[in-house]
């Protein structure tokens, strides 16, 4: 079940959405909104659907990774396996995509390297999807082409053990005239609209299902983090 099926203390339901796109499926038997939560029966029916679809990506990944052992590429072919948003499964009373928060932000990204250097686990540093390219590249000892917005994180993938993975980093976000940057701690975001408060702040540290806006209770965090915000928002054009 949703860690947290309600709407985050001190945000504009503007930040939020009624999961238009999930409610056009024909075959749905309720429909999600801000002012409801879906029964828990179907929300378990759904998550489960959910992880179904999880399940069968993981299994064509198997015959993938078994052709290319059969056809003897195996150790000679790096692969990547990356989404472009994630999804809200009931969490803040949403279902789907088109926010910028954690739920919809934090996207899948696993890599294989054939490498007797590289061995299995997870890396909890922030990257972005915009450092795969130059990541892959860095790893085939391939010049860059020319100048890229990303930067590669091949150093925190080969020849690290497990207890030396760095830590650090940012993320940029950009969706619904808004701008989200990420950190180890902290995610700031700033909208560009008329509805209240327009500046959002999580700790995930202490709060982890992003139930509560703090971005008043801690207003020299707030100043110490827009500078690097504002980095990610050169040349940004956003929509009234």
């Amino acid at each position: 079940m949703p860690a947290f099926a309600q709407i985050p203390r001190g945000i504009s339901r503007a930040s939020l959405h009624n999961s238009n796109e999930f409610n056009q499926y024909e075959l749905g038997e309720e429909k999600a909104s801000l002012d409801s939560i879906l029964s828990e029966a179907y929300t378990r029916k759904l998550v489960h659907a959910y992880y179904a679809c999880v399940s069968y990506i993981d299994a064509q990944v198997g015959q993938l990774t078994s052709e290319l052992e059969t056809l003897g590429l195996a150790e000679n072919t790096i692969i990547v396996i990356w989404g472009d948003h994630g999804w809200h499964l009931g969490d803040l009373r949403v279902w789907g995509k088109h926010t910028i928060s954690e739920y919809a932000l934090r996207s899948t990204l696993v890599m294989r390297i054939p490498s007797t250097n590289a061995e299995a686990r997870q890396v909890k540093s922030i990257v972005e999807s915009v450092d795969i390219f130059p990541t892959i590249l860095d790893l085939c000892d391939v010049p860059s082409p020319g100048k890229v917005d990303g930067e590669s994180f091949a150093r925190l993938l080969v020849g690290k053990t497990s207890d030396q993975i760095e830590t650090g980093g940012r993320a940029y976000s950009y969706f619904r005239n808004g701008i989200s940057m990420r950190s180890d701690t902290f995610r700031i975001t700033q909208y560009f609209r008329k509805e209240e408060p327009t500046i959002e702040l999580y700790n995930y540290l202490e709060d982890p299902d992003e139930t509560k806006n703090v971005a008043s209770d801690y207003p020299q965090i707030v100043i110490e983090l827009m500078p690097l915000l504002q980095q990610g928002n050169t040349g940004l054009y956003l929509s009234d």
